[in-house]
C-alpha cells in the first residue's frame, strides 16, 4: 500500500505521533519521535496543490531524506529541513508542490 501525500491526509494525521528514521540511515541516527505538529494551509495553483508541514521531534538536527511512519500508516518519504528549536525540540518542515488532476 503507498501511502499518500494529500494535504487531506496531512491533515486528517495532524497532531499525531510519528516515528522519523533517516533514509538512508545517517552516520548511526536512529528513529526520532516525533509530532505533525502543523499542517499548513492547502492552496492550489497553475494545476498545483502547495502546503507545508511542520514537525517537531528531539535529538540533532539534521537536513534529508526521512522515512515518516504514523501508526497504522504505511512509510511516507519526505525531505524535512531544520527550520529552529522550540521548547528544547527541533522544528522541521516540509514542503508540498505536487501536480494535480
Amino acid at each position: 500500500m503507498t501511502a499518500s501525500m494529500r494535504h487531506e491526509d496531512f491533515a486528517a494525521l495532524a497532531g499525531r505521533a510519528c516515528r522519523l528514521t533517516p533514509s538512508p540511515a545517517a552516520d548511526g541516527a536512529g528513529a526520532l519521535a516525533g509530532t505533525l505538529s502543523e499542517v499548513g494551509e492547502r492552496r492550489e495553483r497553475q494545476g498545483y496543490e502547495q502546503f507545508a508541514l511542520l514537525f517537531r521531534a528531539d535529538g540533532e538536527p539534521r537536513q534529508g531524506l526521512y522515512d515518516v511512519v504514523f501508526d497504522g500508516e504505511p512509510a511516507r518519504a519526505i525531505f524535512l529541513v531544520p527550520i529552529g528549536i522550540e521548547g528544547g525540540q527541533v522544528v522541521y518542515e516540509a514542503c508540498f508542490n505536487r501536480a494535480i488532476a
